[in-house]
């Protein structure tokens, strides 16, 4: 299987295989928390352009640390609480309606 074709659950896999340092082991676990705040985002969308529209979220652990109408402030406010921002899922939740053409 081509890497072009290979399966998110495939992806998972190997990259199981491949993590037995405790470094490997917590960033996969860091990984999984991410990709969870980020599926969290997705399934939750309409409900976050509503409670924050055209603004930035900052998620940690599916829930919304931070909100801003600027990325540039928005880690501003994390720096400034101490976290780091590479812990954060953000998202800009746009109200404006995309039309794609094909």
């Amino acid at each position: 299987m081509s890497a072009d074709t290979m399966s998110t659950d495939a992806v998972h896999v190997e990259i199981k295989k491949q993590t037995n340092s405790p470094f490997d082991k917590e960033l996969l676990k860091s990984y999984r928390r991410l990709r969870e705040d980020y599926l969290w985002i997705f399934s939750n969308a309409g409900k976050l352009r509503t409670t924050y529209p055209d603004n930035y979220i900052a998620v940690e652990n599916k829930s919304v640390k931070f909100s801003s109408e600027s990325m540039e402030l928005m880690l501003t406010k994390i720096k400034e609480s101490g976290e780091q921002v590479e812990d954060f899922v953000i998202e800009y939740m746009s109200t404006r309606r995309v039309n794609f053409l094909f």
